[in-house]
């Protein structure tokens, strides 16, 4: 621990140790995990290891029962109306040889003003995670997470904190910022970052007492699965970027990395968090065929242990400020819980993510990942796409209205009810399935589209961060289903009359997607479209920078222009080969993409608040990892301001215009 003296005092010095931090992190963790994979008699506790060697790494000391802590990772802590209370939600994993605890063992968080003055506690809740089965041809899962609210902080302050068990076990010292209080005086300019569908960069390692069913070469292998099966190590060889030969073969764990570097208040992860469930369709688990990366038809592979590594892969960044998620299709893990096509359980085939993260549990009962906050002068809103696609139908329609229903409430009290529209010039949205976008595997889903374009455009949401489709995209402005104008790199965008950005950032990690095919039988536009010029090639990329080959419209198409997207519509609904229901696709013709990269990235957005009747802004920088041919750690290839009035963001009810 720093000494009183070189102990950092301001907000901007305890980022700037953070960020020194991550990066000798991210060195002793890789270093570590060779040796844990490599050790002679360590297979045995193999997952135990690698979460001991990073909390050893980070400070910790183990107490009497051989417990440590491990995955620590922070959430905002909002009232009913989203504003955020001066508190903030510590969760972590505890982690043994034996997946045991002891019957008494007690958790603790205690925080103070610096490391080793921790003048306050408050006592942990403690729970236990297990399936409701066990996993065919898989393990048995048993893991225990540790959760408490820690609250009466002051606002805009830090705050260092540790836990402790009362074996003895100290995690090392951490630190977080509370939220800057609500008044009179503009709040500071501030950060924040996102991206979706991230996973990890390392197999999970089975702990012995959970072996169960798994396959023998698993066994042989100390309970490592092989790569490709539950982690992202499936890159083809042509990517770039992470291929073989490519500038970062590890996206997933560096973008981690590269956000500290952005310095954010918190970050939006926007769905498909860790693929514990690689499958992807909310169907039951089993791993008997998981070797071959295809679950049987009906069924889902899941390894609830990936968890453990995702967490431990996030924690430099997430131990230090709020991470807030929403929920994609790989998020949901019926082992917990029935999902709505399996005959539907109370979390809806999220009980899993219940006991691992801190939802707020500010929106509609029945939906546990739809929330809202507010962060100086932005809202927030996370929103669940499982229930309005049409593509994957597995949970569709599972909050019977509600959640639209809390939504058109939270946007009207946000934009028109004064006292709460003075306050947010910005509204966020963050979501995973797309209402907008190109890409070959998935393109947009109506039934996102259809629910939300008419509440996003009546009520002047500025951005919705999307993920799914495992590339970057974003789209020019829209209205009601309609381009209004277009928005090339470095445009200043007014929402109010130009309409709504989306942007797909599924570019977090997962192995990438290409973009639509050329026109084609596989890939046909609609009937009464006939292609022409740059629409009879496949779609290329858009951005910053990029040379296209041949030059533009030579052999790919680099307009904005494709004649050939498609969209998920819900009707008819036919059940897929892999045994789940989902929608039909219908050719579209498109004229928004403005924006277009198919490797790894992830966005910073920088706002400027200002005094009412000023110009505010909101700045979305769209950061590459590793760009070929930088040879830089991360590379701009894309920036949009949006512009606004502050304290004008106000839109008048119907019958009042």
């Amino acid at each position: 621990m720093p000494s009183r003296s070189s102990r950092p005092v301001t907000i901007d010095e305890c980022v700037a140790e953070n960020v020194k931090e991550l990066a000798r992190q991210r060195v002793s963790r890789r270093s570590m995990l060779k040796a844990v994979m490599a050790g002679a008699g360590g297979y045995a506790y193999a997952q135990f290891q690698l979460a001991d060697a990073a909390f050893a790494a980070g400070g910790g000391k183990a107490g009497r029962a051989g417990v440590v802590v491990s995955g620590r990772h922070l959430s905002f802590v909002p009232r009913a109306d989203g504003v955020l209370r001066p508190a903030m939600a510590v969760t972590a994993q505890l982690v043994s040889k034996t997946g045991a605890l002891p019957r008494k063992l007690r958790a603790f968080v205690d925080v103070g003003a610096a490391p080793g003055q921790y003048g306050s506690r408050v006592e942990a809740a403690i729970e236990h995670l297990v399936g409701q089965y066990a996993i065919p041809g898989g393990p048995i899962g048993s893991q225990f997470y540790l959760k408490a609210t820690v609250d009466g902080l002051l606002p805009g302050t830090v705050y260092h904190y540790r836990i402790r068990l009362s074996d003895g076990t100290v995690s090392g010292d951490a630190h977080f910022t509370t939220a800057a209080a609500r008044g009179s005086a503009v709040p500071p300019p501030f950060t924040f970052t996102a991206f979706a569908d991230v996973g990890t960069n390392t197999a999970p390692t089975d702990p012995r007492y959970a072996w169960g069913q798994n396959p023998s070469s698993v066994v042989a292998a100390g309970g490592t699965w092989p790569a490709g099966v539950f982690d992202d190590n499936a890159y083809l060889p042509d990517d770039p970027v992470a291929g073989p030969h490519g500038t970062d073969q590890r996206p997933a764990l560096t973008q981690t990395m590269l956000m500290a570097t952005q310095r954010p208040v918190f970050t939006l992860l926007a769905g498909d968090i860790c693929y514990a469930n690689p499958s992807g369709s909310g169907l039951p688990a089993d791993d008997t065929t998981a070797l071959t990366r295809i679950a049987p038809k009906g069924k889902n592979l899941y390894n609830p242990y990936v968890w453990d590594v995702f967490l431990q892969q996030i924690e430099p960044l997430a131990a230090y400020t709020p991470w807030m998620f929403a929920t994609g299709n790989h998020d949901m893990e019926p082992i917990y819980g029935d999902t709505k096509f399996l005959g539907d359980s109370p979390t809806h085939g999220y009980g899993g993510l219940v006991g691992r993260l801190d939802f707020p549990a500010n929106g509609p009962k029945t939906c546990p990942s739809v929330y809202r906050f507010g962060y100086g002068n932005i809202g927030v809103i996370s929103i669940d796409a499982n229930d309005l696609s049409a593509e994957l139908q597995t949970n569709t329609g599972y909050s019977g209205g509600a959640q639209l229903s809390w939504l058109k409430r939270t946007l009207r009290e946000w934009r028109t009810e004064a006292e709460r529209a003075k306050d947010i010039d910005f509204i966020v949205a963050f979501l995973h399935h797309c209402a907008y976008s190109t890409t070959d595997n998935h393109a947009s889903d109506g039934g996102v589209r259809d629910a939300l374009d008419p509440l996003f455009s009546r009520y002047e949401v500025d951005l919705v961060v999307q993920g799914h489709n495992h590339l970057l995209e974003r789209t020019d402005p829209i209205r009601y289903g309609k381009r209004t104008r277009s928005a090339p790199d470095g445009s200043t965008i007014h929402p109010a009359k130009d309409g709504v950005t989306y942007l797909c950032v599924g570019s977090g990690g997962r192995p990438r997607y290409p973009f639509r095919q050329a026109p084609g039988p596989s890939a046909p536009p609609p009937p009464d479209v006939t292609p022409a010029g740059p629409q009879m090639l496949p779609a290329g990329q858009r951005y910053r920078g990029y040379r296209p080959p041949g030059g533009p419209n030579a052999v790919e198409n680099n307009t904005e222009n494709i004649v050939n997207s498609y969209v998920w519509a819900t009707e008819p609904i036919k059940i897929r080969p892999a045994g789940h229901p989902g929608g039909t696709r219908i050719p579209e013709v498109i004229d928004w993409s403005q924006v277009r990269y198919d490797d790894y990235a992830f966005i910073a957005v920088d706002v400027v608040p200002a005094a009412r009747g000023a110009r505010t802004t909101l700045t979305v920088r769209s950061l590459a990892d590793a760009l070929p041919g930088s040879k830089r750690p991360y590379k701009e290839i894309d920036r949009i301001t949006l512009a606004r009035t502050a304290g004008h963001g106000a839109v008048p009810e119907p019958g009042e215009e």
